[in-house]
C-alpha cells in the first residue's frame, strides 16, 4: 500500500495525517485556515475540511480527496490558490499534487500521482515555464487540453458586475490598452479572479499573438524573493515582463513589503511604458491599498478602478444555472427543478462562492447518493449548514428607501404622474424590486399603482442597460441597496 498505512486511519477525520512531518502538518493547518477565510465557512465545511495531506517518500505533498469528483473540484477551484498559499508559508519549493484515496490505495500509485497537475513554484519563473490562464499548471499543453472553467462564457453578468465585465472584454479584445492599469476591487467571491482568468484565456485565443501572464500576488512575491535569495533577479524580471498582458490577483498581499512593492512598481511602469496592458485585482479600492510608495499610488490612481458588488437575485440565479450546467460534466443525470433553483438563489445571498458551496453540498447529498433533488432534500441539507442570508427585503422596503433617497414620498412613486423627477426614481425602485425580491412582474406592477407587467419590464430593462454607462445612476442604485441592507 506504499506510504498509505492503517496506522494513520484514526486521525484522517481531522484532515491531517501522521505520515507527514510536523512541519507539513503545521503548514497544512495554516493553509486550511487561510482557505477557510477566503472561501467561507460553507465551502470549507462542504469540501476543504474533507481534505487531508500526506508527504510521500519523494518529499511531495499529496492533498488527498475522497473521490475523483472531489479531486476534479479541488483542482478546478482550489489548486492554484492552495499552491500559492503553501508557497507563501513554506520557504523551500514543494511539489504539491492533488489525488484521491483510491489512487493511493493502488500499487501503481506513483503513475497516478505523476498524472496530477504540476505545481507552480517560484522556480518555474526562472526556468521560463509558462503560467496557465488560471488552473495552476506549469505545462501550457496540459492546461489547453482541459476545458477552461473561468471564461467570459461562464462569467454571468448582472447589474453588480456589468461595468467590470464590459471593461474586461474591452481589455481582452483591444490591440493596445484602452486604459491602464485596470484595477478590479470588491469583496471575496464577487468574481475578480474569474474576470482576470477570462481575460487571460481570451487573449490566448486571439489571433494577434499577444501573450498573457496570470499570477497571484503571492506568486509574484515568492518568485521575486526566490530570485533575491539566488542573487539573480534578471531572469525573474525578464519572465514577468515578457508578456503583452500582465494580470496580478490579490495585490494587497504586496502592499507594505518594501522591496517587492518597488519591483512591482518597476514592473508595472515598464509594461505601461511599452504600451502593454496591466490588470490588477484586490479586495479594497486603490486608496485603501496601503502602499508605501507614492509613485505606485499615483499609477493606480491614474488607471481605471472598477468596483464589483455582490450578486443580486437575478445574477445569483444566472450563476446557479451556470454552476449546475458545469456540474453535469461530473454528474450527467443531475436534475435541479426550477423551484429549487429559485429557492436557493433567494436563500443564499452572501456571495456566489457560498452559493456554489451550498450547491456542491446538495449534489453530493442527493445525486451522488441516488436521491432526487427536491425542496425537502435541499431544506434538509441547508438545515445542517451555517448559511448566511440577508434580511428579507420587501417591495414596501424598497419603495420607502427609494423615496427617502430622492426626497419624495412613497405616494409619489406609485402615483400616475409621469414627470421626469418621478419617473427615474420609480424605474429604479421597480428595478430593485425585481432584482432584490422574489415578487413576480405582475405583482410588482400592482404594487406600483396598478401598472401592467410590461411597464415593469420596460423599467427594469432601461435601468439595467444604463447602469454600465451612467455613473450617477449606478451610485443611486448602490446607495439605495446599502440603505436596504443596513
Amino acid at each position: 500500500m506504499g506510504f498509505h498505512t492503517t496506522a494513520n486511519a484514526a486521525v484522517r477525520a481531522t484532515g491531517v495525517d501522521m505520515n507527514g512531518s510536523d512541519s507539513v502538518l503545521d503548514i497544512w493547518r495554516a493553509v486550511r485556515a487561510r482557505l477557510r477565510v477566503e472561501y467561507g465557512d460553507i465551502l470549507y465545511a462542504a469540501e476543504i475540511a474533507r481534505l487531508r495531506v500526506e508527504e510521500d517518500p519523494a518529499g511531495r505533498v499529496c492533498v488527498i480527496c475522497p473521490n475523483a469528483f472531489g479531486r476534479a473540484w479541488a483542482e478546478d477551484n482550489l489548486g492554484a490558490r492552495l499552491r500559492a498559499i503553501w508557497a507563501s508559508v513554506e520557504d523551500a519549493p514543494r511539489d504539491i499534487v492533488i489525488t484521491t484515496e483510491a489512487a493511493l490505495a493502488r500499487q501503481d500509485a506513483e503513475p497516478a500521482l505523476a498524472d496530477a497537475k504540476a505545481p507552480f513554484s517560484p522556480s518555474s519563473l526562472r526556468s521560463g515555464a509558462s503560467r496557465a490562464a488560471l488552473g495552476g499548471a506549469s505545462n501550457p499543453a496540459q492546461a489547453e487540453s482541459r476545458e477552461p472553467r473561468f471564461t467570459f462564457d461562464t462569467f454571468m453578468v448582472g447589474s453588480a458586475n456589468m461595468m467590470a465585465a464590459t471593461a474586461a472584454r474591452a481589455v481582452a479584445n483591444a490591440d493596445a490598452p484602452p486604459f491602464n492599469p485596470v484595477y478590479f476591487h470588491g469583496d471575496y467571491g464577487v468574481g475578480k479572479t474569474h474576470l482576470l482568468a477570462a481575460i487571460a484565456h481570451a487573449v490566448g485565443l486571439g489571433e494577434s499573438g499577444r501573450k498573457a501572464l496570470y499570477l497571484t500576488a503571492e506568486e509574484f512575491l515568492n518568485g521575486f524573493q526566490s530570485a533575491l535569495r539566488a542573487r539573480d533577479v534578471q531572469p525573474f524580471k525578464d519572465q514577468v515582463r515578457d508578456c503583452d498582458v500582465l494580470l496580478i490577483d490579490d495585490i494587497h498581499f504586496i502592499a507594505g513589503k518594501t522591496a517587492t512593492e518597488l519591483e512591482f512598481l518597476q514592473t508595472v511602469a515598464a509594461l505601461m511604458a511599452a504600451d502593454k496592458q496591466v490588470v490588477l485585482a484586490s479586495h479594497c479600492p486603490p486608496a485603501q491599498l496601503g502602499v508605501t510608495d507614492p509613485r505606485l499610488r499615483d499609477i493606480l490612481a491614474g488607471g481605471f478602478a472598477c468596483p464589483m458588488a455582490g450578486p443580486d437575485l437575478d445574477l445569483r440565479r444566472k450563476i446557479l444555472d451556470c454552476k449546475i450546467a458545469q456540474a453535469r460534466r461530473h454528474c450527467p443525470d443531475l436534475e435541479v427543478p426550477e423551484a429549487v433553483r429559485d429557492f436557493l438563489a433567494a436563500r443564499v445571498t452572501s456571495s456566489a462562492r457560498e452559493l456554489e458551496g451550498v450547491l456542491n453540498n446538495i449534489i453530493v447529498r442527493t445525486a451522488y447518493m441516488n436521491r432526487a433533488v427536491t425542496m425537502e432534500t435541499v431544506e434538509e441539507a441547508l438545515g445542517e449548514l451555517p448559511v448566511k442570508a440577508d434580511r428579507r427585503i420587501t417591495v414596501d422596503d424598497i419603495q420607502k428607501a427609494a423615496a427617502s433617497h430622492f426626497s419624495i414620498t412613497t405616494e409619489d412613486l406609485v402615483s400616475k404622474s409621469r414627470t421626469k423627477a418621478l419617473v427615474r426614481p420609480r424605474h429604479i425602485a421597480m428595478y430593485l424590486a425585481k432584482t432584490m425580491t422574489t415578487r413576480s412582474l405582475p405583482d410588482i406592477g400592482r404594487r406600483f399603482g396598478g401598472r401592467d407587467h410590461s411597464t415593469v419590464i420596460h423599467a427594469v430593462s432601461k435601468i439595467a442597460a444604463a447602469l454600465a454607462t451612467d455613473a450617477a445612476l449606478a451610485d443611486d442604485v448602490e446607495a439605495i441597496r446599502r440603505r436596504l441592507r443596513s
